[in-house]
């Protein structure tokens, strides 16, 4: 699995993705497309108005899931595998248009982000959510890593969690219940 992610990175060093005229043109989402495109589309559509750091760790629940046993070996795959990623199971055209600057900004971040998430790695985390939209049952059984932004990453109970979740192995934001946030090595 390392050399398809070795593979990923080498293909997005030689793709010249984030020059300003590729920024404003549209993209197609679906898992016929490249390995980037797919990590892209994931990166846009859930976690687009995200920070940066949160735009990476997302990415790399894609890479650590690429690693990991339970889930297919390939980026389309990771992203398209059934009931993993909302947005690929509606009967909506996932396609990015940029036409808003927010738009453009946020599909430029996660170009960015897709690019510094496969130059750094995985980071073992295969799962997150939203608390503010769902209550999945199986977070019961999770240990909780930490929060960026909206998302909520965690491993199974007894697993370690890395150090640094995002960016440049930036660490997690807990939310406190004040409503302020606190830095946390994500470590329990």
């Amino acid at each position: 699995m390392r050399i398809q992610i070795v593979a990923l990175l080498t293909s997005i060093i030689g793709v010249s993705l984030f020059n300003s005229e590729a920024l404003a043109a549209s993209m197609t989402c679906n898992r016929k497309q490249s390995a980037t495109n797919c990590m892209v589309c994931n990166c846009y559509h859930e976690s687009r108005g995200e920070s940066f750091d949160g735009m990476v760790a997302v990415t790399k629940v894609v890479l650590s899931r690429m690693e990991a046993d339970s889930h297919p070996d390939s980026a389309c795959g990771v992203v398209y595998e059934d009931s993993q990623f909302s947005w690929t199971q509606d009967r909506y055209s996932n396609n990015i248009n940029p036409s808003r600057e927010e738009d453009i900004e946020g599909l430029e971040q996660c170009k960015k982000a897709v690019s510094l998430a496969v130059s750094e790695g995985p980071n073992d985390i295969i799962y997150y959510y939203n608390p503010d939209v769902a209550r999945p049952y199986w977070a019961r059984h999770m240990t909780s890593c930490g929060t960026i932004g909206n998302h909520r990453f965690l491993v199974p109970r007894g697993e370690s969690c890395p150090k640094k979740l995002g960016a440049n192995g930036k660490t997690s934001q807990k939310k406190s219940s004040g409503g302020s946030s606190k830095t946390s090595t994500g470590v329990r």
